[in-house]
Order: structure tokens, then sequence, then C-alpha cells
């Protein structure tokens, strides 16, 4: 007897689900341990552009499709501004930047201004002037309340100059990036830390860990206020909408959950890839995500974050998808040229950071951070999500 799949059932029951970014066809970029870099047309899931350059898998990127700009770091220690503009077809690096004597695998860029931090296995971040004609760092951030270990991920806000570093030594780490110096050391996992994510207001901080926790620090008494445990195995990744106190985490278990932040409670699970789920990257408003997947799947996927509906599966890289990035933008944009109406909320500084030269010459640096307290969306969204069989007093199943 065949397999009975959703696309059989939907044709069987003329289940009709809205039109998928209608209007427009949004830009994805990925990276992967096979050494390429590869954009795609997300809504038909084809891929335009290949990109290969790096001596050793791509396993980090940050990019800003308004400026058709992207870093991306890899296992050969370096790491490269890329154009994806179609004009820089036939040359799209820049520049390559090296100095770090590990593989780099995190990477947060300041476009605008034109500086991207770093950090690498040989236990260091590094500080970078995507302009500087040498093309070395800025500042090297280390020393005696550095890491011990793999820096595995960090999390910068560029308007207060300070980042948020984790890694092997289970130690989450709050950075001034001004003095270059160590501020705030948090401990509580009892494993290696692979994800993290600070709060725009630098008062808040969540992090995932090979221990399968996922844990909430409160910066300012220095110390974790919610542990939150359902995956079964290491938390890969993570993102997170601090205005609504939602977050996705991945992991090598497979699957994927939607997090209340406030109820340190899950909404919802994601559990239809046959591989480790490596990195994800979420349209909060739109309610869309994709994520990307290791060995034994290599596969990009595309969720309906609402209902959990899985609207695409995307192949092509030969290797672990290890970084993915969607231009969200062009999608709400077309949406709402299509109803004739803004449906969707405006960062509050995009029209004062929109560069008034080209994306190559550095442009004034932004104005300081408004002390206005932001307004919080109304949590509906997250009201209206599939009830969630989980409970933060299940135990997580071992292995």
């Amino acid at each position: 007897m065949p397999e009975i799949t959703d696309k059989m059932i939907k044709e069987l029951l003329g289940e009709d689900r809205p039109l998928l970014f209608p209007g427009a066809k949004p830009r994805m970029f990925s990276a992967s341990s096979d050494h390429t870099m590869r954009l795609w047309n997300l809504k038909g899931g084809e891929e335009t552009r290949l990109l290969w350059k790096h001596k050793g898998p791509v396993l980090c990127a940050a990019v800003d499709f308004d400026l058709n700009l992207a870093v991306t770091g890899a296992g050969d220690t370096e790491l490269m501004l890329w154009d994806l503009s179609e004009e820089a077809e036939e040359e799209p690096v820049q520049r390559v930047f090296r100095g770090h004597e590990g593989l780099v695998n995190a990477v947060e860029a300041d476009f605008i201004n034109r500086k991207f931090i770093s950090s690498s296995t040989d236990g260091t971040l590094k500080l970078w002037d995507m302009d500087s004609e040498d093309e070395k760092c800025m500042r090297t951030l280390e020393g005696r309340d550095g890491h011990v270990g793999a820096v595995c991920a960090v999390s910068a806000e560029w308007r207060s100059l300070q980042a948020l570093t984790v890694g092997q030594d289970q130690i989450a780490r709050l950075w001034d990036l001004e003095t270059g110096k160590c501020v705030i050391k948090m401990e509580g996992h009892t494993g290696p830390i692979w994800a993290a994510s600070l709060d725009p207001e630098c008062r808040k901080a969540l992090t995932g860990s090979v221990d399968r926790h996922l844990m909430i620090w409160d910066l300012r008494s220095k110390s974790c206020i919610r542990a939150m445990l359902q995956h079964s195995r290491p938390v890969t990744d993570l993102k997170v909408d601090w205005e609504t106190s939602q977050a996705m985490s991945s992991s090598v278990d497979r699957t994927l959950i939607h997090w209340d932040l406030d109820a340190a409670e899950p909404l919802h699970k994601f559990d239809k890839h046959p591989g480790s789920v490596w990195c994800l990257d979420v349209d909060w408003v739109g309610r869309k995500m994709v994520t990307g997947a290791g060995p034994g799947d290599k596969s990009i996927y595309l969720w309906d974050v609402s209902d959990g509906y899985l609207e695409k599966e995307i192949v092509g890289h030969e290797g672990s998808v290890w970084a993915v990035a969607v231009d969200w933008k062009t999608a709400h944009k077309a949406q709402e040229k299509a109803l004739g109406i803004g449906i969707f909320p405006r960062d509050e500084h995009e029209e004062e950071d929109k560069p008034t030269a080209s994306p190559k010459a550095p442009p004034k640096a932004s104005p300081k951070a408004s002390s206005k307290k932001k307004s919080r969306r109304r949590r509906s969204n997250v009201a209206k999500e599939t009830p969630a069989t989980l409970s933060k007093d299940t135990p997580a199943p071992q292995g």
C-alpha cells in the first residue's frame, strides 16, 4: 500500500491554504559545510546563485539584503565580505579578513556603520572594520576574563556597543565593545553553550546548551531566572522576538520548539526534519520560518509558524546547512502593497539608519538609541498558536 502523504491528504480534502508570499519572491541566503553559499527564490524553491571561495565549511553568516552585503566565516579561519548584487556576480568577494587561528563559527554585523564581530574555536572574539585597507581586526577580546576554549556564539547590540558570547567553558559573558572588557560573567549551564540572544535593552539574555536546557538570564542580577527543558539532545540555535517574549530553538534531536518566554512554556513543536536541525530564521510578524539541517538531511524547510504546516522542502546543498537568512521585508512590503495598507510595524530606526551613500562608502554614524521604552505588540498571535501538548513538568527523553 503506498504511503499517504500530506500532499495527498490536501488534494483529497481540498484544503485551501493562504497564498505563499503573494506578489513577492523573497531571497534566501544559505551557507553549508559543502564550502558553498547559495541564494534562493524562497517562494519557488529555486537556486538563483552559487557562491564559492572559502576553502573550508562555511559555518556562519550575517546578511543585509537591503545593501546586498554578507559576511561569512568558515573552517578555513577566514571571514569574507560579499557583494550580493547582480552587478558583482563575476567578482562578489570584496575583502578577505584573516586573524583567527581556529574555525570561525559565529559572526554578527553592523552593516550601516561597517563593523562586525566574530568568534572562533581559538577562544577569541575579534572586532573588524569592513573598510580596513590591511584587513586586520580592530580589537581582539580575550584576556584574564575571556573564554577558555572555543567561543561558539555571539549576539551583539550595536547601539549600546555590547555583545553576549557563549562557549565551551559553559559560561555566558557580556562584553563592552568600546573598552574590549568583559563586564559580566554568568554560570549555570552544565555543558557547552552553543546559542545565545541578547535583548535590545541589554537587560535579559537567552542561551541554549549541550545540556539540553534553555536559560533566561537577568543581566542586572547576573543570574538565571528560568530554565526550560524540552529538547532531548543539545540545543543548536535559537531566535528571539523580545518584544513579544517569543523564542524558537532548534536541536540535534531533529525538532524545533516555539516558546512563550514569559511563562517559560513551549507553545508548539516542529518535528518533520529527518536529521539534526542546525539553524533557523524566523519571521515573527509574517509567521514563517526557515530551518537548515545537518547529516542525514541537508535540506532547508519553510514552515508556517501559526499551525506548524510544512510549506516547502528545498534541497541543493551537499553538506550540512549551517546558516540561513531570509529577506522577510520584501514579503511584508508586497503584502502591504496588495492590501493597500501598512500592516507590518516599522523599525523605529529604519529611516534614520538608511544610508545615503553607496554601500562601500562609510556612512555617517547612526544616532544613539532613544531612551523611550519600546511599545510591546499585542501578544494575541501567541495565544492563537496550536495548543501544545508539552509541559515543563514532562521529563525529556534521554539520548
